[in-house]
Parts: C-alpha cells; sequence; structure tokens
C-alpha cells in the first residue's frame, strides 16, 4: 500500500481510514489494498480494492466505506473494486510510477541528518504510517529542547520535498519493535 502527503491535504489519512473501515467490515475477503498518490488515477480511481469475492454486500460496504472516508478528509477516495481473478487491473495498478516514493527516501536522509545527533534511533516507514507516522524517533529523555529540535527539522525537511516527514517522538524503545515490524513487512 503507498502512502502520501498527510499534511497538506490529509490524502494519508484519508487512505488510511479508509483501509481500516475495509478491513473491520471485510475481514478475511479484503484480499488487497492498492492506493496511489491522490493525483494518480487508472480507470478514474486512485484506490484499487481487491477481494476474494465480489457480490452486492461487498459493493455496498465499500461504497459505505469510501463515502465515511471522504465525508471526513479533505480529498476524495475514488475506488476500483475488483476480485483477485482480476490480475490484468491488479497488475496495471501494481505498476503506476509513483513519483514521491524517491523524494521520501531523500526526505528522510535530509530529516535524519538534522536530528542524528540528538536521538537514540529513527525508523523510515516510506509511505507507510503507524500512528499516523512515517518516521520513529526515539530519545534517551524527551524534554522541550527535543521536541523543538525535531520539530524545527520536520518543518525544515518538509518544506523543501514533496514527501512529507510527519514523525511520533518518544523515549519510549518498545516502540522500536513495532516500527521494524512494519517496515519489514512492506519491504
Amino acid at each position: 500500500m503507498h502512502v502520501f502527503k498527510l499534511v497538506v491535504n490529509d490524502w494519508g489519512l484519508a487512505l488510511y481510514d479508509f483501509v481500516n473501515h475495509l478491513i473491520a467490515d471485510l475481514g478475511d475477503n479484503l484480499r488487497m489494498v492498492i492506493g496511489l498518490s491522490e493525483d494518480s488515477s487508472v480507470y478514474d480511481s486512485n484506490v484499487l480494492v481487491v477481494v476474494k469475492e465480489l457480490n452486492d454486500e461487498v459493493r455496498r460496504i465499500v461504497a459505505r466505506a469510501a463515502i465515511k472516508t471522504n465525508e471526513k478528509h479533505k480529498c476524495v477516495i475514488s475506488y476500483y473494486l475488483t476480485d483477485e481473478k482480476d490480475t490484468k487491473t491488479i497488475e496495471i495498478f501494481s505498476h503506476v510510477k509513483i513519483e514521491e516514493a524517491d523524494d521520501c527516501e531523500d526526505a528522510f536522509k535530509n530529516f535524519y541528518n538534522e536530528i542524528k545527533n540528538y536521538i537514540d534511533d529513527a525508523v523510515f516507514l516510506g509511505n507507510n504510517y503507524v500512528y499516523d507516522s512515517n518516521v520513529l524517533v526515539v530519545v534517551k529523555e524527551l524534554n522541550d529542547e527535543v521536541r523543538r529540535i525535531v520539530a524545527r527539522a520536520a518543518i525544515k525537511t518538509n518544506e523543501k520535498h514533496k514527501c512529507v516527514i510527519s514523525y511520533y517522538l518518544t523515549s519510549n524503545r518498545g516502540l522500536l519493535d513495532e516500527f521494524k515490524k512494519v517496515r519489514s513487512a512492506i519491504q
């Protein structure tokens, strides 16, 4: 799944909410969600939803999830719904060039270089999010000075890149495992 632009137009949050609705309501019938960047589309759709079995109830569930999501966010989930046998459509969505992906690596490198002397560890998830964040920043001691340094670095980085650094700042090293599991699942 690809997720983009949390701060400016909240596309990432919209996609996150949409997928959460689908997971909760479709369960094992949900096979895959491919989210493009908000401005990209295939068949006039920016999200592909793949299910095991497609029927009227599934159509209603996905439509309801899109309506709820679109009412909450300032962007539009325009989905294409198909079953897992439609390999042609899955292939087309899977190979859409997402230009922000390269920018995200550069954004993280820039952000990390700004904060590396003040932190213990950082985990970058690219275009994926945990707790609405694509970067976990772990510090020895969480204080106002460190908060300002990290916030300034994120603002400075986000002004230069298309990809948005949305960080989660903590002194809890236990979150490292959670973020690293997500990172290894997407690699």
